[in-house]
């Protein structure tokens, strides 16, 4: 079975199996390389109905051949007069923390305009590079094992993120997409060395580093359990309020009180503007035990615990 060909069963093969075929869909377009090739393996798939499926293609204005080469896409790909919706990101600051700003107002737009068109199911280009690079960055960061063990949210609030390339490489889809004469625009920015990530990419240019650091990234996935614990403690009630299960908290020892809080704020890290750190998790144990005794509305990293009918919550704010 040729690259093509085992590409393009895999990504029917996953639309089979996650999706039904009257489902509406929104596929997030880059117009690079892996989002082109996501969006011509959903289309030849022919599995989905064309009239669900929607578009959004991020303008990040931060290159002036940007506007041109989303005009060229559509034009080429005749996404003019489908669902097609081009969104704008106005960001002040284009140098310091661009990167992680543009994912975050990204997600932020995905959700408000998927709650609009009740869209529930949001594809993504990700691939394996992708998974080794964000392993790597949460590594230099002293990432802990909930955080290595997890690399993609599969849920942001009540959408359902698919990523159908992530056991891919580039080398692969860019191959996919040679075989089938498309059409893609690379972006310059990334090969900019004055984005972490680019320099990341740039060191795990090896292969034989590339395949190292995938095999570790495996290892941490096999307990990616831990990153699961939070769901018996705490449950959402609306928005952003969680309601806690204080009295299943509190039978755990220390050391598991740890990785529930940590878990937790890993599944909802979209939501918060920093990363946290082992003693905000510490600091959180101990406002939970002394909330308990006071009942009054406290401060926890990124947040307040309250009490909202008679039970014990958290508002990440």
């Amino acid at each position: 079975m040729t690259e093509e060909v085992s590409l393009l069963h895999s990504v029917k093969n996953y639309l089979q199996n996650n999706i039904k075929v009257n489902d509406k869909i929104l596929i997030s377009i880059s117009c690079g390389l892996d989002s082109t090739v996501l969006y011509d393996a959903i289309i030849r798939s022919k599995y989905l109905n064309t009239k669900k499926i929607y578009y959004l293609i991020f303008d990040h204005q931060i290159r002036s051949e940007g506007k041109y080469e989303i005009k060229q896409f559509i034009k080429f790909y005749n996404l003019a007069n489908k669902n097609l919706l081009i969104k704008k990101l106005f960001l002040k600051d284009k140098s310091k923390g661009f990167q992680e700003k543009s994912r975050s107002s990204r997600y932020d737009f995905l959700y408000k305009y998927s709650k609009k068109k009740d869209i529930k199911d949001i594809f993504l280009g990700h691939h394996l590079d992708d998974l080794n690079e964000t392993y790597f960055l949460r590594k230099t960061q002293q990432s802990g094992a909930t955080g290595l063990s997890n690399i993609f949210l599969d849920k942001y609030k009540s959408l359902k993120l698919h990523r159908p390339l992530k056991k891919y490489t580039k080398e692969q889809i860019k191959s996919y997409a040679i075989n089938n004469r498309l059409t893609w625009f690379e972006d310059r920015s990334n090969l900019e060395l004055n984005y972490t990530r680019n320099k990341i990419r740039n060191f795990l240019y090896s292969k034989k580093l590339f395949n190292q650091i995938n095999k570790e990234r495996l290892n941490f996935f096999k307990i990616f359990h831990l990153y699961q614990l939070h769901k018996n403690f705490f449950k959402r009630k609306r928005n952003n309020i969680f309601e806690i299960d204080t009295d299943k908290f509190h039978y755990l020892n220390e050391n598991l009180k740890f990785f529930v809080v940590q878990s937790f704020y890993y599944e909802n890290r979209l939501l918060l503007k920093k990363q946290i750190r082992d003693e905000n998790i510490k600091n959180f144990v101990k406002i939970l035990k002394t909330h308990i005794i006071s009942n009054k509305e406290m401060s926890v990293f990124s947040g307040k615990i309250g009490v909202i009918n008679k039970k014990t919550c958290i508002n990440l704010t």
